[in-house]
């Protein structure tokens, strides 16, 4: 009788540590539709692009980032996290020597035999990868689910959605009819490209009341200078945040042959993303904008009531995943 009470325990106890067990893992599907299942509390996480880097921080979970990848550098804590090579210089090795659970990536930076390099090492790879304003609420569901914070990200959504919401009653009140903006995502010395539909920057064109340019192209696209010219936009905004021939990305663009009548050159209207997005916080945005970002830029965008939306969208939504050249300077292959 004893000898069964005793095994009766047993199985009851057993019983239990597996559902614990089962309550501590996790089993999402990533922006892929590839479903991953952590055994575990995700503690360790290497996070390749800025954009999911910021979504894990402003959700909380900060402490569970011990690798980033090259270009990810907000918030200035995160500055103390070891850095990996990312993008086309992905460092397997590197990444391995922190010893992750997971691994969040993009497949538009990373590739194919990096994932399952990665896979075979025994590291679950979730991808990420927002394109859109949609895209970027999917992505903040998914990282929320990998760190347990489900209720921080709801609630993340629903701020942006609310401070998207005031940003559009803004801009309806401006007078932009007719003003266009033209986004550049790798400057002209490595191939100009730009965004069309399909991705938040188009998006974020027309909830700012403004047209982009090239509205009437696919997603992220190679552009010729003469297009650009042709388009004159009234603002020009640059992803650019390096240096080129030895000037930032808003100097170059003002310094090119054949761009001096632009209207956004020859107005000062060409600004860096880098300005736009550090000036708030991400989920703070709509409060914290309303300062200049600087100069005749920050005033003219000002006016309009436009740069709130353009500031909104570069804290809430990612820019293009960085495709390094061999130089580890471009984003994207050279325009045909």
């Amino acid at each position: 009788m004893k000898s069964n009470r005793f095994f009766a325990l047993l199985l009851a106890l057993a019983m239990l540590l597996s559902m614990s067990a089962l309550a501590e893992s996790v089993t999402l599907t990533d922006m892929t539709g590839h479903e991953i299942t952590i055994d575990e509390p995700v503690t360790r996480i290497v996070v390749l692009q800025p954009s999911d880097a910021e979504i894990l921080c402003a959700l909380g979970a900060q402490d569970t980032i011990v690798g980033r990848g090259t270009y990810v550098d907000y918030p200035e804590t995160i500055l103390e996290v070891p850095v990996v090579a990312s993008g086309s210089n992905t460092n397997i090795e590197e990444i391995l020597a922190l010893n992750p659970q997971v691994v969040v990536m993009t497949t538009m930076s990373q590739t194919e035999e990096q994932i399952a390099a990665l896979e075979q090492a025994g590291v679950k790879v979730v991808v990420s990868s927002a394109q859109d304003i949609a895209g970027v609420y999917t992505a903040i569901t998914l990282l929320g689910e990998l760190v347990d914070k489900n209720d921080e990200a709801a609630a993340l959504i629903a701020d942006m959605k609310a401070a998207f919401a005031d940003v559009a009653e803004k801009a309806a009140a401006a007078n932009v009819s007719g003003k266009t903006v033209y986004f550049e995502i790798s400057p002209l010395p490595y191939g100009i490209w730009s965004a069309g539909q399909g991705t938040f920057m188009d998006e974020l064109a027309t909830l700012c009341g403004v047209t982009n340019v090239f509205h009437d192209q696919q997603r992220w696209f190679g552009a010729s200078e003469e297009q650009v010219i042709a388009a004159n936009p009234d603002y020009i905004i640059t992803t650019t945040n390096y240096m080129v021939n030895d000037m930032d990305g808003v100097t170059e663009i003002c310094s090119r042959a054949g761009w001096e009548d632009v209207t956004a050159v020859k107005e000062g209207h060409v600004v860096d993303h880098v300005e736009v997005r550090r000036s708030g916080r991400r989920g703070q945005p709509v409060e914290i904008v309303e300062s200049p970002i600087g100069g005749t830029v920050g005033h003219a965008f000002r006016e309009a009531d436009v740069v709130d939306g353009f500031r909104l969208a570069f804290l809430v939504c990612p820019i293009p995943p960085q495709m390094p050249f061999a130089d580890g300077r471009g984003f994207f292959p050279k325009a045909p």
